[in-house]
């Protein structure tokens, strides 16, 4: 407090208050006014049931410090976690990653190496394995070098193969799941597509392999050795041979024509001579084990012989080697 004559003032901030009551001593003890030095203060003074109530808007100068640290703080914390979103954003900007996919280079790059430690010598085949991301979905390429492994390739069943890529794409999908993968199996050597495949977010799994070319060259192999049924007491001809597979099997189907060149040989062909279906099972054992020395993979090797007139079947052979005519219509 200052005194300047009489008139009593407060030194608050560094400036001098003027007060509305003058403070004064009663037995040493200095009295002042409590509304007014409060409102000085910036304090607000109210009187209610008898009590004297005393607000303040005035925080502590420390406990403001702390609580704007604080903020610094958080503010800096926050700021930390959106640039590691945005680097993760990056990551995976233009791949259409769908939750749980986990589609990221270094994530497809591990799935990579796993694939080639599991799968690289399967079937005895040096494999090899790409496998990248492309738009939202995965792309497989399974190659292999024909120079050193084309008779190990086709002495493989197509349902071997199948199952071979199926397994891949399992694996792939177990680590990259909500996600499709696609791809082709290749030679490397003439860059050549074997096959290709698709294997869909639900687990559905598709397999086509490009028009059986193995098969088709087998079948131009045989056709070129048989060309005619001569063991049965008339000769009929061998006008070309099929192969298809299904489950494990592989079928081989003669289609042949007993109206030929003129003549029918329906009625001779349904009193074949039981010596001359022994013979008939012959020609069709040999042309089984020609089939069985380039696909020894396969469960059952069957066969049947087709009359292309009729379009019916006349004789089929079973995987004990035995044949079984069929009675043909001779109206």
């Amino acid at each position: 407090m200052s005194d300047s004559g009489n008139n009593i003032g407060i030194s608050y901030n560094g400036q001098i208050k003027s007060l509305s009551n003058q403070p004064f001593l009663v037995d040493g003890a200095t009295y002042v006014p409590l509304r007014a030095v409060s409102e000085i203060m910036g304090a607000n003074v109210n009187w209610a049931n008898n009590t004297v109530y005393i607000t303040s808007p005035i925080t502590s100068t420390v406990s403001s410090e702390q609580e704007i640290a604080a903020k610094n703080f958080e503010i800096a914390s926050l700021k930390q976690q959106l640039e590691v979103a945005k680097k993760e954003l990056e990551t995976f900007k233009g791949t259409g990653t769908t939750a749980g996919s986990n589609l990221t280079t270094a994530a497809v790059n591990a799935t990579l190496s796993n694939i080639e430690s599991e799968y690289e010598d399967e079937h005895s085949i040096d494999w090899e394995f790409d496998l990248r991301i492309v738009s939202s979905r995965l792309e497989l390429t399974v190659s292999y070098d024909s120079r050193n492994d084309d008779s190990r390739f086709n002495r493989l069943s197509e349902s071997k193969r199948k199952a071979f890529i199926k397994d891949i794409c399992y694996d792939i999908s177990d680590r990259h799941n909500d996600v499709e993968i696609r791809g082709t199996i290749e030679d490397s050597r003439t860059d050549t597509e074997k096959a290709s495949f698709k294997y869909t977010k639900s687990g559905s799994y598709q397999y086509d392999e490009k028009a059986s070319l193995s098969l088709r060259d087998l079948e131009d192999d045989l056709e070129r050795s048989y060309t005619k049924i001569n063991c049965i007491g008339f000769n009929i001809p061998i006008k070309y041979i099929e192969l298809s597979e299904r489950s494990g099997t592989l079928t081989f189907t003669i289609r042949t024509d007993l109206r030929y060149d003129g003549n029918d040989f329906r009625e001779k062909w349904n009193n074949t001579a039981p010596s001359y279906k022994r013979d008939l099972e012959k020609l069709l054992g040999d042309i089984r084990d020609d089939i069985e020395d380039e696909y020894s993979s396969y469960d059952e090797i069957i066969g049947i012989i087709k009359d292309d007139y009729s379009g019916n079947t006349i004789a089929s052979f079973e995987n004990n080697k035995k044949v079984y005519f069929e009675t043909v219509s001779t109206y």
